[in-house]
């Protein structure tokens, strides 16, 4: 977004173009980039950009498009659209959330997340967008306005790195140099890479003091999303399954 942006979707909102004469609009404008380099060349005369305008895009707003011609800002459409979108979401009391996962959801736990959402934000509405990345891992990441909830398994990965690298994390009573092999368990639902592996083997050590670990994997789908790791006393759960519980009781508690 930038300001010339936000100022043409303000005039736009202001004008009280229906929302869905908008997004016909936008869907039109993006399924075909030669329209786009053709509204925006200076080559091609301005009567001949207002033919293709009044015969492509519903009539509430062929004079808003006539206006981006003439000012030379057709290319920047769809981020006025973008803008659009939030200011009719703020008037209409709606907030835009963006859910990254890897396991598909299902109905129950999508209005579970767009409640939790609601009661975080205070908003009455919530247009939820899910969004498939799969360098996450697994778990999720949810994002709506200022607020940022990172479930994903990379994240912890990344905190039990960072935990296991710490000083003084070898337990009392056992050195470093211990030459016991430990059997350790991780239960997944996406397969761990052999670069994965071994960076949970070794952090494995590091944290219980082993010089060995031998790591068994299970499949466990069950978990939705996520992983759980256990080598001897050690149990790190991240799995979506624990989450979304967890979510539910902060949920109950309000």
């Amino acid at each position: 977004m930038n300001r010339v942006s936000d100022a043409y979707a303000k005039a736009l909102f202001e004008t009280g173009v229906p929302s869905g004469d908008v997004e016909k609009a936008d869907e039109i404008f993006s399924s075909c980039r030669e329209l786009e380099e053709a509204l925006s060349s200076p080559v091609i005369p301005f009567n001949e950009k207002e033919r293709v305008i009044e015969k492509l895009f519903p009539e509430s707003l062929t004079g808003f498009f006539r206006v981006l011609c003439r000012n030379g800002r057709a290319s920047e459409a769809r981020e006025i659209f973008r803008s659009y979108r939030s200011l009719n979401r703020k008037a209409m009391g709606c907030i835009k959330a963006v859910l990254e996962y890897v396991t598909p959801l299902t109905e129950e736990q999508k209005e579970r997340f767009t409640e939790y959402i609601k009661r975080k934000t205070g908003y009455e509405n919530v247009e939820l967008s899910l969004v498939y990345n799969p360098d996450i891992m697994g778990g999720f990441i949810l994002r709506a306005g200022d607020f940022r909830y990172d479930r994903s398994t990379a994240k912890a990965v990344s905190d039990m790195k960072r935990s296991l690298i710490r000083p003084g994390a070898v337990p009392s009573g056992r050195t470093k140099k211990a030459p016991h092999v430990l059997r350790a368990v991780l239960e997944y639902v996406t397969p761990p890479s052999e670069e994965q592996k071994a960076r949970i083997t070794e952090l494995i050590k590091k944290k219980t003091g082993y010089s060995e670990v031998e790591l068994n994997l299970v499949e466990n789908k069950e978990l939705i999303g996520g992983f759980i790791l256990r080598a001897g006393n050690l149990r790190y759960d991240r799995s979506t399954v624990r989450e979304v519980a967890d979510m539910r009781r902060k949920l109950m508690r309000r």
